[in-house]
């Protein structure tokens, strides 16, 4: 299993041993091995559960330690060997920079170095106003909590984005529009005959047609048209 760090850094258990109390784990930047090593756990040596990764030409320097990683213990778990880590501390040697004792960092003003030591301090006062963000410098800054006149709670932070960053707007997907299609009713009823002013002749009245034998049944036009009218209306509400 891989314990992602962030900013490209991970830890990586290959190998865990339940029995020999040992535990095999790699340390990688952006996919690249950087170091590896074998943790004993089950030794009287506190030391020897501890790791520390020693990098050369960081900004010029050599034996840097970038990583400290103590190794708690080594279990069985229920499906899988565990190796419990106790604690961990890295630094983002990628992306060290050099300090010197003239530069500057926001509000923070003053650089101070002395042998291991670095002090960044200012010069003026910082005003901390309840319920509010006071900017330091380089990204870090004071969050002032929203307290009664007889209080003052504040604390630093630096703010990170985490994962990749999108610049592309979700794109919106048209919404078509529903066609409506005419249905044509070919069926014409008794209505939609035009009379003229042509004088018609009599027609002498026919003999009453014998069961069995059917004419076309009276309005039949109209029922068809009926019908076709129901259509449509169903057909528009469908599409809708």
């Amino acid at each position: 299993e891989k314990l992602d760090l962030g900013d490209g850094y991970a830890i990586e258990a290959k190998q865990v041993d339940v029995d020999g109390k040992k535990v095999w784990l790699e340390f990688s930047k952006d996919g690249e091995l950087i170091d590896d090593e074998i943790i004993e756990v089950g030794t009287s040596d506190a030391k020897s559960n501890t790791w520390n990764v020693e990098l050369d030409d960081i900004q010029g320097e050599d034996d840097v330690v970038v990583l400290k990683l103590h190794v708690n213990q080594v279990f069985q778990g229920a499906v899988d060997s565990i190796a419990q880590i106790e604690g961990l501390w890295l630094i983002d040697y990628a992306n060290a920079i050099k300090i010197a004792s003239d530069d500057e960092f926001g509000e923070l003003n003053k650089v101070s170095i002395n042998g291991d030591t670095l002090r960044i301090s200012n010069d003026d006062t910082f005003t901390l106003t309840r319920d509010s963000t006071e900017k330091i410098g380089e990204g870090m800054s004071f969050k002032i909590a929203d307290t009664p006149s007889t209080e003052l709670r504040y604390y630093p932070f630096v703010e990170k984005t985490v994962g990749e960053v999108t610049d592309e707007e979700p794109k919106e997907t048209p919404i078509e529009e529903p066609i409506e299609t005419p249905i044509e009713d070919d069926n014409k009823t008794a209505g939609d005959n035009v009379s003229t002013d042509t004088p018609v002749e009599d027609t002498p009245v026919e003999e009453p047609t014998p069961a069995g034998e059917s004419k076309g049944t009276p309005g039949f036009g109209v029922v068809l048209g009926l019908v076709g009218l129901l259509a449509v209306v169903y057909l528009v509400r469908r599409n809708n």
